[in-house]
């Protein structure tokens, strides 16, 4: 079966219209009806109705049906060229989170040689954005954060490591002279929170409901973390954010959060199912997991 006949026909599907598919693809309108017999042919069924009167209901139901699945099959034979087109590259194509980019990238840096280093392309976005990111194909491994285990349709995440949640806050906040909190002790300040690409949410709504508190809440839809760390340095209010991502930050105080319950920022490598690892990127992932984040 020619895979090209498939492209052809969810293309009809899509605009039922012989004469348009055939302009999209720059073949011959006679190519197309071929296309179409021939796989009539390979599944013995009828794809089209032969009235041409009644354009909205032109496919079978054996046609929808093989059109679902060519869908997919399509999606898929267009990820595997991109990944083979990486592979002859040999580019790692790698996501990895600001706020875990701030405790990964020096020691990446360190460890992997400038060979490795100049074939590797980082994206750099919210986990949840390079989730998505990874299940479409555009990238094909990520250090993801999360407040749970991973486990999401059509990837594979195996947890590295957790770490602890801190309350930032300026220097020139009354809190900074406390070296940790409790949640309760935060209802009348002004939390400055993330936007839904970022994994923080959850872990805040839990401390909130646990010290059954409703804080004031402004959420900015900001480019990155290091813009929030600037509002709250400027004591424009307070934020929840994984502790090492506050560390070394002039003019800003990083508390330990005494609620005893086990909000943790989950820290997991994610491959998509599927994805065979070129020797390196297996390579670049072992030596990934034996980076040791300082307590």
């Amino acid at each position: 079966m020619n895979t090209r006949d498939l492209q052809y026909f969810v293309a009809l599907v899509k605009y039922k219209n012989y004469t348009r598919v055939a302009k999209e693809f720059k073949v011959s309108q006679p190519s197309i009806t071929q296309a179409i017999q021939r796989l009539e042919k390979e599944f013995n069924t009828q794809l089209i109705r032969k009235d041409r009167f009644h354009r909205d209901e032109m496919i079978t139901r054996s046609g929808l049906l093989l059109y679902e699945n060519a869908v997919l099959i399509n999606d898929k034979l267009d990820l595997t060229r991109k990944e083979i087109d990486r592979a002859n590259q040999k580019q790692i194509r790698f996501g990895l989170p600001l706020i875990i980019g701030k405790l990964y990238i020096s020691k990446i840096v360190e460890e992997f040689s400038g060979d490795l280093l100049s074939r590797l392309r980082i994206t750099s976005v919210g986990s949840h954005d390079l989730l998505d990111q990874l299940q479409k194909g555009k990238i094909d491994i990520a250090i993801l954060g999360s407040t749970s285990s991973i486990n999401e349709e059509g990837v594979f995440a195996e947890l590295v490591t957790t770490r602890p949640f801190g309350v930032i806050v300026s220097e020139e906040n009354p809190l900074a002279k406390k070296d940790a909190v409790h949640f309760n002790e935060l209802g009348d300040q002004n939390f400055i929170n993330y936007d839904q690409q970022y994994v923080h949410q959850s872990a805040f709504h839990a401390y909130c409901a646990y010290a059954q508190i409703k804080p004031r809440v402004v959420v900015y839809r900001l480019p990155n973390i290091s813009w929030i760390k600037e509002l709250v340095r400027q004591d424009k209010g307070i934020s929840l954010m994984v502790k090492d991502a506050a560390t070394n930050e002039p003019g800003i105080k990083a508390l330990d959060i005494l609620d005893p319950i086990p909000e943790k920022f989950y820290i997991s490598i994610v491959i998509r199912e599927g994805y065979v690892l070129s020797d390196d990127e297996k390579d670049f992932i072992e030596r990934v997991k034996q980076i040791h984040l300082n307590n």
